[in-house]
């Protein structure tokens, strides 16, 4: 299948254009050179040359398989340095594509699950960051990542960390991991206290469960964005509302693929969602484990029918909600 002619001309203005991006995790964005060069310092290297990371990829295909292999990564992350290299990694990316302006999810309970203290990968991430926007290639700003598996207390202790140092980078929090180990109400107190803190709410529901993720995320965590949703179109009503409250809906189409989101087969909701009026944007989640690029998921979009004004609509979808986090004021 090929895209339109009238999307082909938008993906070859839209290659050199300025682009933004909201839906990206530091750990899932290491790229394959990279990952072999930190698995090389163990005797028995997880990813000993990049064919290894195409085979991950290859691989994938099921919320299991992702879980592995997203946990393989972070087990080569043993310091801020690495953690610094990672984001060279990721910011050496935005440069290349032209992304203006990047929201990177960040976990802090993942870097004290490793062993690392977080005020010494933060600060390694901070000079990545400073020097990027230094040499004017773009702004980049952190969500803090909650692992919705490990539970309201380790999203407190997220909170906990902030409020202790805040870094003025982190501009708003997401609850990301395996939505179906907790329900979303369990993070209502939560939630509150990073709205309380002037923090931007972004809730992953919608990917693996069904349409009531979605609609309990809305009704418990009152996010301003949902991170994939794609499984709203399983219900009419909740596909209306979110078009009409205009809830921002930041979907990875490569990723729900690789993930097994949406089954071997199936077509993706992204195209329902978009002539259903819903406001999406569109992201590469983990380029890394991957192998994606924002243009990529364009191009993907584009060739499953989308019009140059649908791709078009996406873009500046990104744009005004990336607006919307530098003007956010919690009420």
């Amino acid at each position: 299948m090929t895209a339109r002619r009238d999307a082909q001309a938008f993906l070859h203005r839209f290659a050199s254009a300025s682009k933004f991006e909201l839906h990206l995790h530091l750990e899932g964005a290491v790229p394959a050179a990279t990952l072999v060069r930190l698995s090389s310092r163990s005797p028995k290297p997880i990813f000993p040359d990049v064919a290894s990371v195409r085979a991950r990829r290859r691989a994938l295909g099921s919320p299991e398989a992702f879980f592995a292999f997203y946990r393989d990564i972070c087990r080569q992350l043993n310091s801020p340095a690495d953690y610094g290299l990672a984001a060279r990694g990721l910011v050496a990316r935005l440069a290349r594509e032209n992304v203006r302006w990047a929201e990177v999810y960040v976990s802090p309970a993942v870097v004290e699950k490793i062993g690392l203290d977080w005020f010494d990968v933060r600060d390694a991430l901070e000079s990545v960051f400073a020097e990027h926007e230094a040499r004017g290639r773009g702004r980049v700003r952190v969500l803090l990542d909650f692992v919705r598996h490990w539970g309201p207390e380790g999203a407190s202790r997220v909170l906990d960390l902030h409020a202790e140092r805040p870094w003025p980078r982190v501009v708003g929090f997401g609850l990301g991991g395996d939505e179906t180990a907790f329900a979303a109400r369990d993070f209502a107190e939560v939630f509150r206290r990073g709205r309380k803190a002037g923090l931007f709410p972004v809730v992953h529901a919608g990917e693996w469960a069904g349409p009531e993720s979605v609609a309990d995320a809305l009704l418990f965590l009152k996010p301003v964005r949902i991170a994939h949703g794609i499984r709203a179109v399983e219900d009419p009503a909740l596909l209306n509302a979110l078009a009409r409250t205009g809830i921002v809906c930041d979907v990875c189409p490569t990723s729900n693929l690789r993930t097994g989101a949406v089954p071997r087969g199936s077509p993706h909701p992204l195209l329902r969602m978009l002539r259903s009026g819903v406001a999406v944007t569109l992201s590469t989640d983990d380029p890394g484990l991957f192998g994606t690029t924002l243009l990529g998921e364009f191009r993907r979009a584009a060739v499953w029918g989308a019009t140059a004004a649908e791709l078009s609509r996406c873009a500046v979808v990104a744009r005004q909600a990336a607006a919307r986090t530098r003007s956010y004021n919690a009420t």
